[in-house]
């Protein structure tokens, strides 16, 4: 989880060199309090014994190092596209190259599980579900990185591990260890002292343009009708 934090400094990175806001002393000491919650979690989980044995460590740091650098500068990258561009053609063009790339890597890599796997109601259930759910996310977070930023997101996902574990209770009957409970409002209280001081559109300018096929339809309507 520690590492997987890695992608909040990243995100902070790219969002300067597309952005570049001005970070106020009181969005770095909530960033900090954000990340100061995440770690009570981690704490909770070696109390627990929770560290299980990992066939290749370094292999897995190195990956989630990569993955949460990538995610960093996804997530920044996306918030550039939807403050200079409208959303249905953001999300549109998103949708597509991740369908395709998607589709190309779970034929290539994955092709053996889908033919092997039992194909239950449950199963499908649980997929459209995940599907339904990730719809809602993807669609979401471009409203949110306009609203705030994308470093902001990033520090709200630190909190979903807290909402996992309210399922892991019900579901699964988890017995969760206490500074479980006090690590989600530590990272509530880092967010909200995050824009305590600042107003959300210092985080970067919204400057939405419409495309030139939409601008060059009109005006062969305008055109047209005038003839």
């Amino acid at each position: 989880m520690l590492l997987d934090c890695w992608a909040i400094p990243v995100c902070m990175f790219f969002q300067w060199i597309y952005q570049k806001p001005k970070y106020h002393w009181t969005q770095l000491l909530g960033i900090f309090i954000a990340l100061g919650g995440m770690g009570i979690q981690v704490a909770s989980d070696q109390l627990l014994d929770k560290d299980y044995p990992a066939l290749d460590m370094v292999k897995g740091d190195v990956f989630m190092i990569i993955g949460a650098t990538l995610y960093g500068f996804t997530n920044a990258t996306e918030e550039k596209f939807v403050r200079n561009s409208p959303l249905y053609e953001v999300l549109g063009i998103f949708g597509l190259w991740g369908t395709l790339i998607n589709g190309i890597q779970a034929s290539a890599l994955e092709w053996k599980n889908m033919r092997d796997a039992n194909w239950n109601g449950p199963v499908i259930g649980l997929l459209f579900a995940f599907t339904a759910a990730m719809l809602i996310l993807y669609t979401i977070a471009p409203i949110l990185y306009r609203m705030a930023s994308s470093t902001y997101y990033n520090l709200s996902l630190l909190s979903s591990d807290f909402y996992g574990l309210l399922f892991g209770l019900f579901l699964y009957h988890y017995k969760p260890y206490f500074l479980y409970f006090i690590s989600f409002p530590v990272t509530l209280i880092g967010l909200i002292v995050y824009f305590w001081n600042l107003a959300p559109e210092t985080q970067g300018k919204i400057d939405v343009r419409v495309p030139e096929y939409i601008t060059a339809r009109h005006e062969i309507g305008r055109v047209a009708g005038e003839v």
